[in-house]
């Protein structure tokens, strides 16, 4: 059992993360694989370890690439370049993604006349994409103008009876020279009608298939220009066999803003699908059946004989389940810290204490998350899990509270740093729409505190309710008795704490 369980580990730390030679074998029991194959733009939300690297590399396997060509881009490689200079880097990266594909694909003689254009093209394209990197975003361009123009000029000769006429011609040119204001993303704009044609003649040469532009981690492009970098690459999309698949977490991102007298990027459910990745605490059944699957799976990969039921005791793989929040890595993550510390000896099994006090060490690395991921939001959204976090587990003393749905309209801050709280998996949503008890006619959206916020792992007058309870009418009587957060005294709170970077607001 020692060796099958050093194996499992072993496997599961060397893949957590996709990368282009690693990553888990996507398990998709809600068969989403087909959705993302289609020939339409996507963009795919979940929080931070929900799988989306691994899910939109599915587009690139051998199999799958016989029915389209993936590019695939990474925009955490690019989250400290300057607007527009990101898009000029990433049109280069694509292009060079295509070209070397071409390439691939070209043997002998399948190496057309029409590949052989579509790689010089792509290669010049190249070439200027990184002259105009070097180039200032702004700058006076001297345009200078020559105007030739001739005289004529005429002498006769008189010679001995005759006379000659000589003519000639006398060319004269002036220059005229004028100063333009030169805007590189305006530039880039005028030339999007030239990438579109070649991205057709790339689609010609091999064989009319669609281009998949694989976008992922765009939460790293500033929220302040999400929508104008995106609405670049969906022009690019208009009329051509170019489909964007943008992986991304959703509160974090500002896909669309209304302009003067247009919108500005892409609207959801008009110009772009949804896929949702995350799986929510509401139906917590459906998660535990989820994540033992996908355990199940990578015990299968590693090649140990392990069987899921033997490795935990009691409450341990729920509580494993719920201390994730739903969200993958952190479920594998997690087991792989409580099994290297618990999973010493044969008879040895995971408990509910020992995944506390494990998810309680894990904080840290979410908490880098946060100051990865918010940049300069960072303090306004610690400010806002503390007074949280001192109001449901400091004086409720449970893990779960409600807030009004009427207020989450009024109050945009607040709702922002609820949503984006979430995308961080510091706290977790478990129903969007439900009532309180008892009942006062209204409805509230619930959430849970992380495990990893607790103060130790077995805390004292403590309630901690588990999604899933039900009393034996099916009812959730628990959840909808759960304290109500007024979002007013939140924000006097974080108020009174001192000022702080407002949020830029996504929905």
């Amino acid at each position: 059992m020692k060796d099958d369980i050093a194996n499992l580990l072993g496997h599961l730390e060397e893949h957590l993360r996709a990368t282009q030679k690693a990553g888990l074998t996507f398990v998709d029991p809600r068969h989403l694989r087909r959705s993302l194959a289609s020939k339409q733009n996507h963009a795919i939300f979940g929080r931070r370890g929900a799988g989306k690297s691994t899910f939109v590399k599915s587009l690139l396997g051998t199999e799958a690439t016989r029915e389209h060509l993936a590019i695939y881009v990474n925009l955490e490689d690019y989250k400290d370049i300057s607007f527009p200079n990101i898009i000029l880097h990433v049109l280069r990266a694509s292009f060079r993604e295509v070209a070397a594909s071409i390439k691939r694909s070209a043997f002998l003689w399948w190496f057309t006349a029409e590949k052989r254009r579509a790689v010089s093209v792509l290669g010049n394209t190249i070439s200027e994409l990184t002259t105009a990197l070097a180039a200032p975003d702004k700058q006076d361009q001297t345009v200078r103008t020559r105007t030739a123009t001739e005289d004529s000029a005429s002498a006769g000769l008189k010679i001995e009876g005759a006379s000659t006429g000589l003519s000639a011609k006398v060319a004269r040119e002036e220059e005229v020279s004028r100063t333009d204001k030169m805007d590189k993303l305006n530039q880039l704009r005028l030339n999007i009608e030239g990438y579109k044609e070649i991205i057709e003649l790339v689609s010609r040469a091999l064989g009319e298939r669609p281009l998949f532009l694989i976008l992922d981690d765009f939460y790293f492009v500033p929220k302040s220009v999400q929508p104008e970098f995106i609405d670049f690459f969906h022009r690019l999309t208009k009329g051509t066999d170019l489909f964007l698949k943008i992986a991304t977490i959703k509160h974090r991102s500002k896909l669309y803003k209304q302009g003067d007298e247009t919108y500005i990027g892409m609207e959801l459910a008009a110009d772009v699908y949804e896929i949702d990745m995350d799986y929510t605490l509401d139906k917590f059944d459906d998660l535990k059946d989820f994540m033992r699957q996908l355990l199940g799976v990578a015990i299968k990969d590693s090649g140990a004989c392990l069987n899921v039921d033997d490795l935990f005791a009691g409450d341990g793989f729920g509580q494993l389940c719920l201390a994730s929040g739903g969200v993958p890595r952190d479920f594998l993550s997690l087991f792989v810290r409580v099994a290297r510390k618990v999973l010493r000896n044969p008879q040895d099994r995971i408990g509910k204490v020992e995944v506390n006090e494990e998810a309680i060490a894990a904080l840290g690395n979410k908490m880098d998350s946060l100051k990865t991921d918010s940049a300069d939001e960072r303090e306004t959204l610690e400010a806002y899990l503390a007074c949280i976090r001192e109001f449901v587990y400091g004086q409720k003393r449970t893990n779960v509270f409600l807030v009004l749905k009427p207020d989450l309209e009024t109050n945009a801050q607040e709702r922002q740093a609820l949503r984006e709280l979430v995308d961080l998996r510091l706290i977790h949503l478990v129903d969007s729409n439900t009532s309180a008890a008892p009942s006062d006619g209204r409805r509230y959206e619930a959430y849970l505190l992380d495990v990893g916020l607790y103060e130790n792992s077995r805390p004292r007058n403590f309630t901690q309710l588990e999604p899933g309870t039900r009393d034996a009418r099916a009812r959730r009587d628990e959840l909808r008795a759960a304290p109500r957060l007024d979002l007013g005294v939140v924000r006097a709170t974080v108020d009174a704490a001192g000022p702080v970077q407002p949020l830029a607001i996504t929905d």
